[in-house]
């Protein structure tokens, strides 16, 4: 019998390529249990809301991560409290509500993810006005630094990466029955490669046998990434570099026009994220959630060059705590470093072992607290593909 799939959707913005990596990486989780007995769809809600500023929001993230952090740390440290964020949510709503419902009429979902902070209260408003009873799912994408948009009130759970998410959550008055400890939403690729270093780098045509480092932006392609390519190009000698600009097109242009090098490879806005993990040595990356986890993942060893906004800032402390990796604000230092590590000199212990707080696989876990959650049985859902 054929059985009419359930719809899940998923509520982010684009600010940043995490939210909606995230959002791809619990739908590849969700059809690995599911099948097609659900369809996965993820709609951008602040650009949904059509309202001026708002509706770019994208677009304002990224050139204040490129080019202007303090003013993503000065709208961070503005809306940081409850109060401030119910009254904005309570006037973005009133301005925009019919664009969202519309939104979520054409949708008609049988349970929402959310996976931004700001589009958790605009939800919760909405199944209220539209009288819905459909679960809201919030899934927090920050390990340490937690906005208080997070803890806005009207989802039935709260899915969290770190218990100092868990204990933030909970000091902004979230009910602790609807905190759960679930991991990161780590892509379920990043844990299936089964390609060694030297497989990695041939199915890349990289050459098989240098040591090589991986460095990225995330995304947006923020950090003076110019800079570091110099500096590694220099002091690193020898060694094979993969650089990936993500979405910042003007950087792969300028460092496209260096001098060209048969070690330094350039990519932009990359999709095989894991192949490139595979093949490298060490990733050196800003303080995002999604890359570090991927990395801790894949057991690469980390270089944190800095955090790109307020919220990236625990992250930071989070990955030398636990031993993941080192931070390195300047390119000469992380320069000693990795010629340590490929000499041999590592002080980190190679293969530290994850703590018992760090959920690796939390993809798997957050799908499988969503069906619960929504109340779907396997054999309900899986009588949809037959």
């Amino acid at each position: 019998m054929t059985v009419t799939p359930k719809k899940l959707l998923f509520a982010i913005s684009d600010t940043g390529g995490g939210h909606r990596s995230a959002a791809m990486a619990i739908s590849a989780a969700i059809r690995a249990r599911a099948g097609s007995g659900i369809d996965c769809r993820t709609i951008d809600f602040l650009r949904a809301t059509k309202l001026p500023g708002l509706s770019k929001a994208p677009e304002i993230y990224d050139y204040c991560s490129k080019e202007h952090v303090w003013l993503n740390n000065l709208l961070f440290k503005k809306t940081n409290t409850p109060s401030r964020i119910t009254t904005l949510t309570n006037i973005v709503y009133h301005q925009s509500h019919r664009h969202i419902e519309n939104e979520l009429s054409i949708a008609q979902p049988d349970a929402v993810i959310a996976v931004h902070p700001l589009v958790i209260g605009l939800l919760a408003a909405a199944r209220q006005r539209l009288q819905a009873n459909w679960p809201i799912i919030a899934v927090v994408t920050d390990l340490i630094t937690i906005h208080a948009a997070w803890a806005s009130p009207g989802a039935d759970l709260y899915l969290v990466p770190t218990p100092e998410a868990a204990r933030l959550l909970t000091k902004y008055k979230i009910p602790p029955q609807r905190i759960f400890q679930a991991g990161f939403p780590v892509h379920p690729k990043f844990l299936q490669n089964k390609l060694s270093k030297v497989q990695a780098r041939q199915k890349l045509g990289l050459h098989p046998d240098y040591f090589t480092i991986m460095l990225t932006g995330g995304g947006v392609g923020a950090g003076s990434m110019e800079e570091w390519v110099q500096m590694l190009q220099t002091r690193c000698a020898g060694k094979q570099l993969l650089v990936i600009t993500g979405n910042n097109k003007k950087l792969y242009q300028t460092l496209l026009q260096r001098q060209a090098t048969p070690l330094l490879h350039l990519y932009g806005f990359v999709q095989n994220m894991e192949l490139m993990m595979a093949a490298s040595d060490l990733i050196i990356t800003k303080a995002g959630p999604g890359t570090i986890l991927e990395g801790i993942a894949m057991s690469r060893p980390l270089i944190i060059t800095g955090a790109i906004g307020i919220q990236e800032t625990g992250n930071i402390d989070y990955v030398r705590r636990h031993r993941f990796g080192y931070y390195c604000p300047a390119p000469a230092q992380a320069c000693k470093t990795i010629n340590e590590i490929d000499a041999g000199l590592d002080l980190n212990s190679q293969n530290p072992a994850l703590p018992n707080t760090t959920i690796v696989d939390g993809s798997a876990m957050i799908a499988d607290i969503i069906l619960q959650q929504a109340g779907w049985t396997y054999a309900d859902l899986l009588g949809g593909a037959s």
